[in-house]
């Protein structure tokens, strides 16, 4: 006799794929809607107002390392407060050198963006820059606001 003996339940099984395929687009659309950029960024600066300010062209493939100065001189990274900036730029540029495999005492490609409040004095910028060259940054950007003509 073929077929099903009468009587016995044949086991079902859930097919597990629409479910796994739905969780899969989740997750993507997650990924793609986080801006990551965002949060290293801080919303509360005032930034200092500039007519001759020009955009940057920044490939897509390159890291950005964004120091934020409050008006109270404070260094704020990735939302927290960095009481040692000497410190902290020294970590950070020993985290790029050893995922990128470069030289000790080799410039990183890292392009470190400042973004100073307005009454932040520019000898503090200089200082900043300063510690950040030393530690092998060597590509600056400075935020402002450009004015309108």
């Amino acid at each position: 006799m073929s077929g099903s003996i009468p009587g016995s339940a044949d086991k079902a099984e859930p097919n597990l794929v629409p479910v796994l395929d739905m969780v899969f687009q989740l997750i993507t659309f997650f990924m793609l809607v986080i801006n990551f950029k965002a949060a290293m960024v801080d919303r509360d600066l005032a930034l200092p107002v500039l007519g001759s300010a020009m955009p940057v062209e920044e490939p897509a493939d390159n890291e950005v390392l964004v120091l934020n100065i409050r008006a109270n001189g404070e260094l704020w990274v990735r939302g927290e407060h960095q009481p040692n900036p000497l410190g902290f730029i020294g970590v950070e540029a020993s985290l790029i050198a050893t995922s990128k495999s470069i030289p000790r005492g080799s410039k990183l490609p890292t392009r470190v963006v400042i973004r100073a409040d307005k009454t932040i004095k520019v000898k503090q910028v200089l200082e900043l820059t300063d510690i950040c060259r030393d530690k092998g940054f060597e590509r600056f950007d400075f935020l402002v606001v450009r004015s309108g003509k």
